[in-house]
């Protein structure tokens, strides 16, 4: 996993400053990007974006998941220091088995019951890719936060990202990232926090949604 070490920027760079950290630590700027061409707005994106439990049995093209990845990096971040890490799992890795049987172990343990356990396995077995997302740790709590919230939002753009390209991302904040086990077997560094799992796939069911219109929630003053 490449990381590039950064510096904090000034309160309000210039363009061209940017543009000369951006070169010294070999990063790109947006216009650097061969942007995808899709159909589908952003808006669109937007409204659209479904999670999916379920997924057809048709494998995902690995570009695809580079482009959702590289979509990633450009969320918002506390000082650009890009506290996001992501393990990438293909579902013929055979990391994916170990994982899977870790939180199944880890479950009957607690539960005491294989029945109960066992979907657990399945949701990590099943999905074409899924990909584990940490954020980087701070003992300052604002950091803390920011961090968190900035892996939050690159998680969002993977699944715009996801709608332009067709596809479903589920996120799992529950049981399977609350396995010790899994940042072992990942080899994640012990300041990295895991935050969610992401399964990625075509998804096997159309989802609908509702929304209180934002009207209950906006005050303008």
């Amino acid at each position: 996993m490449v990381r590039f070490a950064t510096r904090p920027l000034a309160a309000d760079p210039t363009v061209e400053e940017l543009h000369a950290m951006a070169s010294q630590a070999q990063k790109l700027v947006w216009t650097d990007v061969k942007i995808p061409q899709t159909n589908v707005s952003v808006y669109e994106a937007l409204h659209r974006r479904r999670m999916s439990w379920t997924f057809e049995d048709k494998p995902v093209n690995q570009d695809v998941i580079e482009r959702m990845l590289a979509a990633a990096v450009w969320a918002p971040n506390h000082r650009m220091n890009e506290p996001w890490r992501f393990f990438v799992i293909p579902k013929d890795s055979p990391v994916r088995r170990k994982i899977a049987d870790a939180i199944f172990e880890a479950l009957l343990d607690e539960w005491k019951s294989e029945k109960r356990a066992e979907p657990y396995r399945e949701k990590v077995l099943a999905p074409p890719f899924i990909i584990f997302t940490y954020h980087v740790a701070d003992a300052d709590g604002f950091v803390e936060k920011e961090n968190y919230a900035a892996l939050i939002a690159a998680m969002q753009n993977i699944s715009l990202a996801g709608v332009a390209e067709g596809i479903a991302v589920t996120w799992d904040t529950g049981r399977v990232v609350r396995v010790p086990a899994v940042s072992t077997i990942l080899g994640a560094e012990d300041n990295w926090n895991m935050t969610a799992m992401l399964s990625i796939g075509y998804a096997a069911e159309e989802s609908a949604s509702a929304r209180t219109p934002v009207t209950e929630f906006a005050r303008w003053v």
